[in-house]
Formats: structure tokens, C-alpha cells, sequence
């Protein structure tokens, strides 16, 4: 549509209140009486991806509550005043005031894709998808007006522009593409460097689980929430972004954090090399389409060799423009996005160095999540999150997914509170539970044992 631009992205009002408000959680650390969920930390990590990757983003309403009735309403911004007030003078949120799509259009979408279930009278489904060669299961709870939502999203900006957030909006899409089938892609060659940096981490993860796990080492979960787990690491330490910022690393630092990086002037040059692409992609031109394919191709051989530190990014690729910002789009990969893939995807190896004591020191970011999470997440839960993270963002993908889905109207657990959308997951799979026996393990060590009493 004419009034959007290239990097443009649309997201559900649903995903932008869950994540702004784990940001939120993350601001007030142990001052806070919210807590973060596991899908709640998956959306975080997407959104922040949105973020990086996308010059404006637009976002729709979601599910409220009003005597008894799920009624449509606002989104509404769930972290900290200052937090709207750097976000509002960045200038890249904006909720969608004039609807741009086929709201018809959309409604015949939702009734295909949710049947059985009768949109016209239940107010929440239970969307299962089951995947057999993987011994797993995910049972997600949404609100009916969730899926309109949804459709809405895709209407007003395409299907491409749809940036799936929370974990229960890619069920849906490979739920839609399930039935509704889909003849393109819905990522776009914006996508790509964010994509490429969660398949990097994915297959060196397996790769370590392959080697290491027949041999005693306990399964790492293969996908971790690296663009969280980077922002957290950033702002527990004094690292090179909290001097810049120019006090005490803290909660508080983490908005700041992210928009200091989205804006930094790599960050910005690796924008405007996207909607280069774009343009090269859109081209009726043969020699940009065949350039356009060179960027691809390298860009997905691209390895994931040693991690660099924040204030490695910083000194180089963060600051330099001079060589980039001469047009050259082939040597911008190296010059700036292969940097950028490091400073992410290389992070969770550095991490586990941290544990040799080498540089990537993770103690900081147990200490950090201790102060903010109030507890770590267990091993388990981590393979929860992974699991979650792991699922496609684009029908492209969801076309090859080995996955069969059931719609079916009402609730998972009838006692979680009205709008909350649980979500379980069901695994047979061998890591998963190795890691749960170290979860019951661990939390039967730290249980206190009854003493007897003389009554």
C-alpha cells in the first residue's frame, strides 16, 4: 500500500502490550510485582527483532474484558513512563488509527481457518498443533478476537509486512497456511539477517547437543532468546553502551539500551541497505535481480565463528559508515552485517566460555536475571522457550512443517484468569527430558525435609 515504506512491519496490539510490558518487569527488576512467562520472554525476543530490523511499526487493538463480554480496545504500553517517552520521541511505534485492508475479507479468513469452531459465538479456542516425527505438542489458548486481530494486521499492511510476535500468532499463521494456502513467502529480504542469526545459533546449538550429549554433557536448549539475552547482558555490566549512557547500569537501562543500538549508525546504514535490497528485488532489471540473488546467496553462507563483545561491535561496525555509506551492497555484508550476526548469534557460545572462565562472562547475566527475573529459568523451561522460538515466523516455512493442527473451542485450563492465554508444551523428545529429571533433581535437593515433632 502506498502509505507504507519498505522496512515498515505490522504487529498485534496483543504483542505489543506483552512486550512492552516484560520490558516493564525488566525496568523495575526486584521492585517489580509482575512476572515474566516463558511465551512472555519469546515475545520480547521477537519484538526486539522487529525493532532492529524495521524503520516504523504499526500496531492494532486486542481482547479486553467488560461485564463478562471479551470486547476489542486499545493496546496499551505496559513499561515505564520515561520508556513511552524515549519510544515516542524515536518515532517508530504507531497504532493503527484508519484501517487500510478488507475487513470482510478478513472475517472469511478467520471462519475457514478456526472451523469447527463458531467465531460468531465462542469467545475463546484451543489451537493444537502436533508434530509426530518430533514427539511434540503445543496447546495454545487464544481469544477468538486474537485471530481477527490478526487478520486485521495482515489486511492493513500485507502478508509479508505481518511480523508474527507472540508465540500463539505463528500457530496461527501455520494454521492459516494449513488452510488457506499461501503462494509466496511472507519474509521478505528485510528479514533475512534476523533470520540468519537465529539459524546460525539453532544449528551450532545441535551441533554441540550432537557432539556432547551421548558423552554425559547435559542438552543445551538449541535456541536461546539471544536478542533479550544480548540487552540483558549489555545493561548488567559496565560495558561500553552504560558509559555512553552515562551512568550505572541498571534495569532502567535497558530501553535505552536497545534504542541506542537500533539507532546507532551501523544499525541505521544496515536499514538503509535493506530497502536497498528492497529496491534491487522489486527490480524488473536483470543485473539488480541477479545482484539481489548474490546478497542472498551470501548472506546464507555466512558462518558463526567466534563471538565479539559489545564493545568490539561498538569500536568497529557499530561506528564505521565511511567505506559502507558508499553504496557498495555486496561489501556491506562483510563491512556490516557479518559484525552485526557476531555481536547476536555469537553471543550464547561465549556464554558457555564464560564457564571456563574465558571471556562472554555469564555470571553477569545470572546475577542480572537473579535481580530482574528474581529466579533463573530452569533448564526446561529454557527448552520451552526454545521450542516457542523455534516456530516458523512465515507461511514460506510452515508450508515444509511437518505439523497437523485442531481448532477447538473453550479453554485449556478453565481456573488461569479470563484473557491470560496459556500455553503447554508436550515433548517426548530425550533432551527434554533429561533436562526435566535435572529440574525435579535440582528442586528436590533444595526442598526442606519434615522434621518430627513430639506432639
Amino acid at each position: 500500500m502506498s502509505s507504507f515504506k519498505s522496512l515498515d512491519a505490522v504487529i498485534t496490539g496483543y504483542a505489543y502490550e506483552n512486550a512492552t510490558t516484560a520490558l516493564g518487569v525488566l525496568e523495575e527488576g526486584t521492585k517489580t510485582k509482575k512476572w515474566i512467562s516463558t511465551e512472555m520472554l519469546c515475545t520480547l525476543d521477537n519484538f526486539i527483532k522487529v525493532m532492529l530490523f524495521s524503520d516504523r511499526i504499526f500496531f492494532g487493538g486486542c481482547a479486553g474484558e467488560k461485564e463478562g463480554y471479551v470486547v476489542p480496545r486499545n493496546a496499551e504500553f505496559g513499561a515505564s513512563e520515561k520508556a513511552r517517552s524515549l519510544f515516542d520521541d524515536d518515532g517508530i511505534f504507531h497504532p493503527i488509527n484508519k484501517f487500510e485492508g478488507d475487513g470482510e475479507l478478513a472475517r472469511r479468513i478467520v471462519a475457514d481457518a478456526l472451523k469447527p469452531v463458531d467465531v460468531s459465538s465462542a469467545a475463546l479456542f484451543v489451537l493444537t498443533g502436533s508434530w509426530e516425527t518430533k514427539q511434540l505438542v503445543i496447546r495454545q489458548e487464544m481469544v477468538t478476537i486474537d485471530a481477527f486481530f490478526i487478520e486485521h494486521s495482515i489486511q492493513h499492511g500485507g502478508l509479508p509486512m505481518f511480523k508474527p510476535v507472540f508465540p500463539g500468532e505463528h500457530l496461527y499463521l501455520g494454521l492459516r497456511q494449513s488452510v488457506i494456502k499461501s503462494p509466496i513467502a511472507t519474509h521478505t529480504i528485510a528479514d533475512l539477517v534476523g533470520r540468519r542469526i537465529r539459524m546460525l545459533v539453532r544449528e551450532k546449538m545441535q551441533n554441540l547437543n550432537n557432539t556432547l550429549v551421548p558423552i554425559g554433557a547435559a542438552p543445551i536448549p538449541t535456541l536461546p532468546p539471544v536478542f533479550v539475552a544480548r540487552t540483558l547482558y549489555d545493561c548488567s555490566t559496565p560495558s561500553f553502551l552504560s558509559r555512553i549512557l552515562k551512568h550505572q547500569s541498571s534495569g532502567e537501562d535497558i530501553v535505552p539500551t536497545l534504542l541506542a543500538i537500533r539507532n546507532s549508525q551501523a544499525m541505521t546504514r544496515i536499514r538503509k541497505w535493506m530497502s536497498e535490497c528492497m529496491e534491487l528485488i522489486t527490480s524488473q532489471d536483470v543485473n539488480k535481480l541477479a545482484q539481489a540473488r548474490t546478497i542472498y546467496d551470501k548472506l546464507n553462507s555466512f558462518p558463526l565463528e567466534d563471538d565479539i563483545t559489545e564493545e568490539e561491535f561498538a569500536k568497529g561496525s557499530l561506528d564505521i559508515i565511511a567505506d559502507a555509506a558508499k553504496g557498495d551492497v555486496l561489501g556491506i555484508l562483510a563491512v556490516l552485517v557479518q559484525p552485526l550476526m557476531k555481536y547476536y548469534g555469537g553471543f550464547p557460545m561465549g556464554v558457555l566460555r564464560g564457564l571456563g572462565g574465558q571471556k562472554g562472562e555469564s555470571k553477569h547475566i545470572d546475577e542480572f536475571l537473579e535481580k530482574t527475573f528474581t529466579a533463573k529459568f530452569t533448564p526446561s523451561e529454557m527448552d520451552y522457550v526454545s521450542t516457542l522460538l523455534e516456530l516458523p515466523d512465515n507461511v514460506a516455512d510452515w508450508k515444509i512443517e511437518k505439523a497437523l493442527f485442531q481448532v477447538t473451542a473453550g479453554r485449556i485450563d478453565s481456573s488461569a484468569p479470563n484473557l491470560s492465554r496459556p500455553c503447554f508444551v508436550r515433548s517426548a523428545n530425550a533432551h527434554y527430558i533429561e533436562n526435566a529429571k535435572t529440574d525435579f533433581d535440582d528442586l528436590f535437593k533444595s526442598a526442606v525435609p519434615l522434621q518430627d515433632k513430639n506432639i
